[in-house]
C-alpha cells in the first residue's frame, strides 16, 4: 500500500482530529466484517490549484478482516478552508450547508427519480457521512478513482466526445431538478443565490476582487492579439457596473424555464472514467457547493466559454446549446414533466438576457485565468484574492499566460459581438 501512496500537494497541513477513530463510524457501514485498523493514511487528494474553496483528502486505510486478509480502503474527505487560508470568504458564501442538502436530499432524490422509470443514471459520488464540527461541516465519499474515474486536464480543454457526455448529464441533471420541484415546491431560499448574495459581506468580496484584477486584466487586454484592442478596454465595465450586473443574477424570472444549475460548471467539477481501448464510458458530476435556481443559461453560459477545446469553443458554441437541449427534452418527457417544454429559441434567448451576462463576464475574468494556469504551490483563494507582492505577481502572472491570450483573442470579441459584454446595459 504504501508504495501506491501519491501526495499532490506536501505542503498541505492536515488536522489530527483526521484519524482512524474519526472513520470508525463509516467503517463499520462500509465495511462490517473487518476486524482492527492496521495503518491510517492522509494525504491532499489535488494538487495545488485545482480547487479554491475547500481541503480535499484522501484517505488511505489497511484493514484487517475477519477471516484475516488484508484490504486496503481509500475515502475522500472534504472540508473547509483554515479560516486564515481564505475559509472566512468561503463561509459567507453558505457553500458548505448547500453541498450537505444536495448530497443528504436532492442527489439521491433526483437519481431515484430515474431509477423509478426504469434509467440507471448516476449523477454524483456516493456520500458516506456529512456533519458539522465546530461550525465545520465535512464530508466523506467513496472514492471514485477506485472505480477507475479521473479528472481530466483543465488547461487542455475537452474534446467532442467529452463535452456531449458533459451535456448530456448535464441535461439529465437539470431534468430531474426541474420535475422534482414540480413535485415538491420551491428549493429552500439559499438556493436561489450563488456566486452573488446581498449579503455586504459577498458585495465587499467582489468588489475588492475586480478592484484587484481590472488593471492588470485591461492592460493584458492590449497583449491578447485583438484588433481595436482599445475599443474593449474602453466598454470594459466600473466597479458601479459590475456590482449592478452581479446584482442582476438575483432578477430570476418564474415564467422562463428554470432549474436546479449546478453553478460552477467546468471540467474539474467532472470525473470521467474509460473503457480499456480509451473511448469515454461514463462521466459524474462533483462538488455541489453553488447550486442555483434559475435558467440553464447559468450553467450553459459558464461551461461552453470554460471547458471546451480552442477549436471548438467557438465554431460549436451553438451547436453544444442544441446537443445539451436534445437531452434535456428526452429527460423532461421519459420523467412526466407537466409545464411547457423549453424550446431551443428560448434557451438560446435565454444565455443573452442581461441578468444572465455575469456569468460570462465572471468566467472571463476569473475561471478562465486559473483554468489555463498550470498547476502551481502558490495558486490558492487566498494569493489570488490577497492584497500583498505575492498575490499581485499570481495574478500577473495568470493574466499575462500565453495560453490566455491565445483563448481570448478570439473568445472576447465573440462574447463581446453577441451584446453579453454590454454594460451599459446596466443603470447605476
Amino acid at each position: 500500500m504504501d508504495d501506491k501512496i501519491v501526495n499532490p500537494n506536501e505542503n498541505l497541513i492536515i488536522p489530527d482530529w483526521i484519524n482512524e477513530k474519526y472513520f470508525e463510524k463509516v467503517l463499520a457501514q462500509d465495511e462490517p466484517d473487518h476486524v482492527k485498523v492496521l495503518k491510517f493514511t492522509p494525504v491532499a487528494a489535488i494538487a495545488p490549484g485545482e480547487n479554491f474553496t475547500s481541503t480535499m483528502l484522501r484517505i488511505y486505510i489497511k484493514l484487517e478482516m475477519k477471516d484475516g486478509s488484508v484490504k486496503t480502503k481509500t475515502y475522500v474527505f472534504k472540508t473547509m478552508l483554515p479560516q486564515e487560508r481564505g475559509g472566512s470568504d468561503i463561509n459567507d458564501f453558505g457553500l458548505f450547508p448547500k453541498e450537505a442538502k444536495m448530497y443528504e436530499t436532492y442527489l439521491p432524490a433526483f437519481e431515484a427519480l430515474y431509477k423509478d422509470i426504469g434509467w440507471n443514471i448516476q449523477l454524483a459520488p456516493k456520500c458516506l457521512h456529512t456533519e458539522e464540527r465546530d461550525g465545520d461541516i465535512h464530508f466523506i465519499f467513496e472514492d471514485l478513482c477506485v472505480k477507475r474515474f479521473q479528472n481530466m486536464d483543465r488547461t487542455k480543454g475537452m474534446d467532442m466526445k467529452h463535452m456531449t457526455k458533459s451535456l448530456h448529464k448535464l441535461a439529465e441533471y437539470h431534468a430531474a431538478s426541474a420535475v422534482y420541484e414540480e413535485q415538491h415546491g420551491p428549493y429552500p431560499k439559499d438556493f436561489f443565490e450563488g456566486f452573488v448574495t446581498r449579503k455586504p459581506e459577498v458585495k465587499r468580496f467582489h468588489i475588492d476582487l475586480f478592484r484587484l484584477k481590472a488593471t492588470s486584466f485591461k492592460k493584458a487586454m492590449l497583449t491578447w492579439g485583438m484588433k481595436d484592442a482599445e475599443k474593449y478596454v474602453k466598454a470594459f465595465p466600473t466597479q458601479e457596473q459590475y456590482w449592478a450586473q452581479c446584482l442582476s443574477t438575483l432578477d430570476l424570472d418564474p415564467s422562463e424555464f428554470n432549474v436546479l444549475n449546478h453553478g460552477d460548471f467546468w471540467s474539474s467539477n467532472m470525473m470521467s472514467r474509460y473503457l480499456p481501448d480509451g473511448s469515454l464510458d461514463k462521466l459524474i458530476l462533483i462538488d455541489f457547493q453553488l447550486t442555483t435556481w434559475g435558467s440553464p443559461a447559468l450553467d450553459l453560459l459558464f461551461f461552453l466559454i470554460l471547458s471546451p477545446t480552442n477549436d471548438l469553443r467557438i465554431k460549436e458554441f451553438d451547436n453544444f446549446v442544441r446537443i445539451y437541449w436534445d437531452r434535456l427534452i428526452e429527460c423532461l418527457k421519459v420523467l412526466k414533466f407537466k409545464k411547457p417544454l423549453p424550446q431551443l429559441r428560448d434557451i438560446h434567448r435565454s444565455m443573452y438576457k442581461k441578468n444572465h451576462s455575469f456569468f460570462a463576464f465572471f468566467s472571463l475574468m476569473n475561471h478562465l485565468l486559473i483554468i489555463l494556469f498550470p498547476t502551481d504551490k502558490d495558486s490558492s483563494l487566498h494569493n489570488v484574492t490577497a492584497e500583498t507582492e505575492e498575490g499581485e505577481n499570481i495574478r500577473l502572472r495568470m493574466v499575462s499566460n500565453p495560453a490566455v491570450g491565445s483563448v481570448m483573442k478570439d473568445l472576447y470579441p465573440f462574447i463581446y459581438n453577441r451584446g453579453i459584454l454590454n454594460y451599459e446595459d446596466y443603470e447605476v
